[in-house]
């Protein structure tokens, strides 16, 4: 499947965790509703609890939005359930909660971030293959997408790559050169927007854009942009 300049994923600016702000805290049912109000894909993150739901989260560790130490993916979901976003009482949603809230009214654009237990990829895509809406799924790891294209070969999917430096030289080599991707296959790919200018295919789709400065610097390398902070307007 080659997508086509009209598809959205390269015609329309995606919300990187939603469409949030000071008020409404990233990655919540209130940044969904923003951003669908607004007629924005939302890009979201996944992790997978101890017992196994699958929960919208872009940090590996709690600490930042809730307060509490621990990584995400070592908690229950009764654990995960009881905390609150950044004081508010906005609660981290999971896979299943955010999928019938957004219902299809805009796409989505699903990572699937990094964690010891592989089971995240069969579980998510468990719960998408019953979703009617639009969407992509993408993650820094090949081997999830290689797994994807494999279990649901109908899925779009893309890989999320930079030019970033890592203490682990192979896990670099894979983020950077992308070697495994004539075994993935991918649709699409996000890249960083700081190391633009790349020449590959498939289209390109950078991250994370906080400006429309940095929007315009991007757009000849790019098809689309995953933003933040700013509402994109051409």
């Amino acid at each position: 499947m080659k997508l086509n300049n009209s598809h959205w994923l390269l015609s329309r600016p995606i919300a990187h965790r939603g469409l949030w702000n000071e008020n409404i805290p990233e990655n919540t049912l209130l940044a969904y509703q923003n951003a669908i109000e607004n007629g924005f894909p939302i890009e979201i993150d996944l992790h997978r609890s101890l017992d196994g739901e699958i929960f919208v989260f872009h940090d590996d560790d709690l600490s930042r939005l809730t307060g509490v130490k621990g990584k995400i993916y070592e908690k229950t979901k009764s654990e995960i359930k009881s905390l609150t976003i950044n004081g508010t009482k906005e609660k981290i949603p999971t896979l299943s909660e955010t999928l019938e809230f957004v219902n299809g009214r805009v796409p989505l654009l699903i990572e699937i971030k990094l964690q010891p237990n592989s089971k995240i990829v069969l579980d998510v895509v468990k719960i998408l293959k019953m979703y009617k809406g639009e969407f992509a799924v993408q993650s820094f790891n090949p081997a999830y997408i290689i797994k994807i294209k494999k279990l649901a070969p109908e899925f779009t999917r893309g890989v999320l790559a930079s030019k970033a430096k890592f203490k682990n030289k192979l896990h670099g080599f894979i983020v950077n050169k992308m070697p495994l991707n004539f075994i993935a296959k991918p649709h699409f790919i996000s890249f960083r927007h700081t190391d633009l200018p790349i020449k590959r295919k498939p289209p390109i789709i950078c991250w994370t854009i906080t400006s429309t400065k940095q929007w315009k610097a991007c757009s000849p390398y790019a098809k689309n942009i995953i933003f933040e902070n700013f509402i994109p307007k051409k």
